[in-house]
């Protein structure tokens, strides 16, 4: 919508501004015109709620048009409504609901009808209904009354000629009393007296006339700010009435329906292109909520944005950050502790966001963190995640104290795990997942070190039963990870060995940052990294410390062994996740040498902080177009 109002001439919105001013109080008018509820037409000094803005009236005579009967707002219960209306007088004929569903026999109101409201006054034209009801003697009246039974006592009943007339010996009776105005004859029965109380009653009301205005061609109001009548004009709110003399002649209307012609076509050009973009966004939402009761109690809780608000303390004990998103630390209200990944930039289809979010939702594997839940709301998106106290990996491999230095049983129990969780990513789930972002930033530690595959910001879906991507559109991964066929076309597919190479790169950053080394040479990282540890295993030199026992070193070697084979460029020549577990849980001297992979070294992060703090270095399928050199070994299993 931006791109279409830059290109529009600047005319165009000088004349759209001053159409709208001119006719900002026309709206107004048109706002008060009087408005139907049921037989009655109702203007000022009453206005409709939800039909017109309170200025069209007084606050007090505010209605509520329910059934086609207008009802009085302020009054009690909101029980009094308007049977019929007499402007010319400014006096109405009021109903009770409460006297209305009265019935039987038993016909006695135990209320008064009474107005403590508005500018109203029950007219003295009303006739009045006394009601003497739970009587504990017999009155003694001196004048006409009629007693009926209701309840345990007898009642009675007088009515008087005059809504103000009082007889003083009403009120030394032992009875209750209530009073009910009323208009018509006198009625001699207690049916009678029932059918003359739902008549209604007869009330006037004064208020600022409004003749002058209505003469004037204006609409009446009411500035509730400063409690003072208006007239709303077509230029403007005046105190009484418009101004006369305000025609200027053709001249004046072409100046004016000209500039406005041009500021309604623009108005509806605006008009569209509002309407089309919120019912794409209609659209969406719609579809979102269809997909969430498609699928059910298969989906992870949704959360709402302040929820999660109150489970981070508003976003207090930042995790970390990365390229899509930031972790903030948070606790829910049974005492679990979580990790809230907010995304960043959050453009996605929300449709795609859902489907990704209840695939990954379903995955139930101990080497894969939990997605508890989700929220989405407009741009807005987040995932909550289990809490894994001891951090990432990166945090253990990089680390200059000694102290959070893993072992290599340790490492290697990692490795193992790391490796099961993409052996079931790739072909245990229903839908085969591709998480193109493996590294040590991304493996998770909980509280006994065992690694959970996390940040599945770019997965992929694959049909069942197929471990190629058709679409290579939009493919992303971190630089020193991303395998060479997901930016080079003529390596290969892009399929689950992306994967499998993106392991076999930690699993070589594992060896050698648990080594630590750091030769002198004018590219260290070309060195160390893993063209030397390749060469050191080729020509059956140690890659771990002199301190090191025949076991651990077995295992350095074999994870070293194993990350050659994953880093294969081709594709064909990798073993599949299946295979690497196989791989590691036989013996070394069962392991072949594969041919030396031709790889450059991904930039050695140091320092790096859990849960992907840093930045890290994303590239795209669409800005790289180079293809690496082919090897020519045939595909191999990697044993002997």
């Amino acid at each position: 919508m931006e791109t279409i109002l830059s290109k529009l001439p600047p005319i165009f919105l000088a004349c759209h501004l001053l159409w709208l001013l001119a006719t900002a109080d026309t709206l107004k008018m048109e706002d008060c015109a009087p408005k139907q509820c049921g037989n009655n037409t109702i203007s000022y000094p009453f206005w409709i709620s939800g039909q017109q803005p309170s200025y069209c009236g007084y606050s007090a005579l505010e209605i509520s048009c329910s059934g086609g009967k207008p009802f009085l707002v302020q009054s009690y219960n909101s029980a009094y409504y308007i049977k019929q209306l007499f402007y010319q007088n400014s006096s109405a004929l009021f109903g009770d609901m409460l006297v209305d569903v009265i019935t039987g026999n038993c016909s006695t109101p135990q209320f008064n009808v009474s107005l403590s409201f508005g500018p109203f006054v029950i007219s003295s034209t009303n006739k009045l209904m006394k009601f003497f009801w739970n009587c504990e003697t017999v009155p003694k009246f001196s004048s006409d009354f009629y007693s009926y039974p209701c309840g345990s006592n007898e009642s009675y009943v007088r009515i008087y000629e005059s809504y103000t007339q009082e007889d003083s010996e009403d009120n030394q009776t032992s009875c209750s009393i209530s009073k009910v105005p009323f208009l018509g004859s006198n009625g001699g029965t207690v049916d009678q007296s029932l059918s003359l109380m739902k008549e209604g009653f007869l009330v006037t009301w004064t208020v600022v006339s409004c003749s002058d205005c209505q003469a004037s061609n204006g609409q009446c109001g009411f500035n509730s700010t400063n409690s003072m009548f208006m007239c709303i004009c077509s230029d403007g709110t005046y105190p009484t009435s418009c101004p006369k003399n305000r025609n200027h002649g053709k001249t004046g209307h072409l100046e004016a329906i000209i500039p406005g012609s041009l500021a309604g076509a623009f108005l509806l050009i605006m008009a569209l292109v509002i309407f089309l973009k919120l019912q794409r966004k209609y659209n969406a939402q719609e579809n979102i909520e269809k997909l969430l009761k498609q699928y059910g109690s298969l989906a992870p809780r949704r959360y709402k944005y302040y929820e999660l608000k109150k489970i981070t303390h508003s976003f207090q004990d930042k995790l970390g950050r990365g390229g899509f998103g930031t972790v903030y630390k948070g606790k829910q209200s049974d005492g679990r502790m979580v990790a809230v990944k907010f995304l960043h930039d959050s453009t996605s289809n929300g449709e795609e966001f859902l489907n990704e979010v209840v695939s990954i939702g379903r995955t139930s594997h101990i080497n894969i963190v939990s997605l508890l839940g989700f929220c989405i709301e407009g741009s807005k998106r987040a995932l909550v995640y289990e809490y894994m106290p001891n951090s990432s990996l990166d945090k253990y491999l990089y680390s200059e104290n000694p102290k959070t230095v893993l072992g290599w049983e340790k490492l290697y129990e990692i490795a193992i795990g790391v490796a099961r969780g993409l052996e079931y990513l790739h072909r245990g789930c229903s839908t085969h997942i591709v998480h193109f972002d493996i590294k040590p930033q991304n493996i998770l530690l909980d509280e006994d070190f065992c690694p959970k595959i996390a940040d599945f910001g770019l997965a992929k879906l694959c049909p069942p039963k197929e471990s190629v991507l058709s679409s290579m559109a939009d493919m992303r991964g971190t630089i020193g990870f991303i395998a060479p066929e997901v930016f080079s076309r003529g390596v290969g597919v892009v399929s689950t060995k992306s994967d499998v190479y993106s392991y076999g790169m930690m699993m070589l950053e594992m060896v050698g940052g648990r080594k630590n080394l750091k030769p002198s040479a004018q590219n260290p990282s070309e060195v160390y990294f893993p063209h030397w540890i390749y060469d050191r295993v080729a020509e059956g030199g140690d890659i771990a410390a002199s301190d090191m026992t025949n076991e651990t070193a077995e295992i350095a070697r074999k994870m070293a062994l194993v990350g050659f084979w994953c880093t294969q460029t081709i594709p064909a020549n990798r073993p599949s996740m299946g295979r690497v577990i196989e791989m590691l849980e036989r013996s070394l001297d069962e392991l072949e040498l594969p041919p030396k992979p031709y790889i450059t070294s991904p930039r050695q992060s140091m320092d790096l902080e859990p849960y992907s703090q840093h930045s890290v270095d994303t590239i795209s399928v669409q800005s790289i177009d180079s293809t690496a050199p082919l090897s020519n070994s045939e595909p191999s299993d990697g044993l002997r």
